[in-house]
């Protein structure tokens, strides 16, 4: 991870932020797919009928994002819009990068995420001032690397003899890093789970009469936040109000999940099969991964003993049940683990949270 953050450092302007590289389990070979959010984004949209795997692939996208970036140049957001969706997207809070946690059970929350995100987008807007978000930092690096002119009244003081001029001269790599700060202005990626239900809440649903204030914050994040560096993943199911929304008009990064069938065969899609469409039409195929799986504490099968009637004796033994072996942590909370140590030993700061 210190490695990969090494190699960004210096280019939150440019780096790219990249979805998960998706592995395959049977059917067609692995094969790694990455997206671009600065590049090809700034928006992707997941699309998928209940049961694809919409909500593990977003599980996915939060932790390849969190891996690429560290947590002072990288803040993510996460909102569950379904009521009592479960564990939804809270399982990525322990993720350092993730800021801020909302759900749609809380309603008061869900306006003072409205109005938080509304003066986020306020306050980039103002600090930016007609820059978009990589022009702004472009600048910032190169006037951070530069030293004013010297002045008639700095006298001997300074670190140089001659007369004042025009020169323009560069801070030795010493003085910059002893005065360069961390980014004052990070990116922010904005994760919503289950967006139909922001746009058509269910009747009775506690989050129903604050749902409008957050989706016209999601849309002022649609329409204006490229330039302020603000993305906005979110996945969806197939819905036509939705379709008619900011999100998935500005969407240009696309991914369509395959229908799971119950009882499926083994030559049937799984959940997270799908379809990546780069803004360019072109697709490609690929089987999203599980982060969220646990894994055994140990490598050992523990032996089985069962009771065997004796009328039983001459039948052939019966295969043991296959189930998972729920007993050690998933995946992601290993990465999430890692990425903390990660960003205590580089001493990166978190960003604030929203709320």
């Amino acid at each position: 991870l210190r490695v990969r953050w090494r190699a960004s450092a210096g280019g939150l302007a440019r780096r790219p932020r990249r979805a998960p590289p998706p592995a395959a389990r049977g059917g067609p070979p692995p094969r790694r797919v990455t997206a671009d959010l600065a590049a090809d984004g700034p928006h992707l949209l997941v699309e998928g009928p209940a049961g694809s795997g919409r909500t593990e692939l977003l599980r996915a996208v939060v932790a390849s994002l969190a891996a690429a970036e560290r947590p002072d140049r990288l803040g993510i957001v996460l909102v569950d819009g379904r009521s009592g969706s479960g564990e939804g997207l809270r399982v990525c809070t322990d993720v350092p990068h993730v800021s801020t946690h909302l759900s749609a059970d809380d309603p008061v929350r869900m306006r003072e995420f409205a109005q938080s995100l509304s003066a986020e987008l306020k306050r980039r807007a103002e600090l930016l001032g007609r820059s978009d978000f990589a022009e702004w930092h472009t600048g910032r690096e190169l006037a951070d690397r530069m030293v004013a002119q010297r002045t008639a009244s700095s006298g001997g003081n300074g670190d140089l003899d001659s007369p004042p001029s025009a020169t323009v001269r560069l801070r030795p790599g010493a003085d910059r890093r002893k005065t360069q700060a961390a980014p004052a202005l990070p990116r922010l990626v904005v994760v919503v789970d289950d967006l139909d239900q922001l746009v058509s809440p269910a009747l009775g649903a506690p989050g129903r009469p604050a749902a409008g204030s957050v989706m016209r914050a999601l849309e002022a994040v649609a329409r204006d936040g490229e330039r302020l560096g603000v993305h906005l993943v979110a996945a969806t199911a197939p819905c036509p109000r939705t379709a008619q929304t900011e999100p998935v008009k500005q969407a240009s990064l696309r991914v369509v999940l395959d229908a799971v069938v119950v009882g499926r065969g083994p030559e049937d899609p799984a959940p997270g099969r799908g379809r990546l469409v780069l803004p360019d039409g072109r697709g490609t195929e690929f089987q999203g991964g599980r982060v969220t799986g646990r894994i055994p504490r140990t490598a050992t099968l523990r032996p089985t003993v069962v009771p065997l009637e004796w009328h039983r004796m001459g039948d052939p033994p019966a295969r043991r049940q296959v189930r998972e072996l729920g007993n050690g942590p998933t995946d992601l909370a290993l990465l999430a683990s890692a990425l903390d140590r990660a960003a205590r030993q580089v001493a990166s700061p978190r960003v604030p949270s929203l709320l």
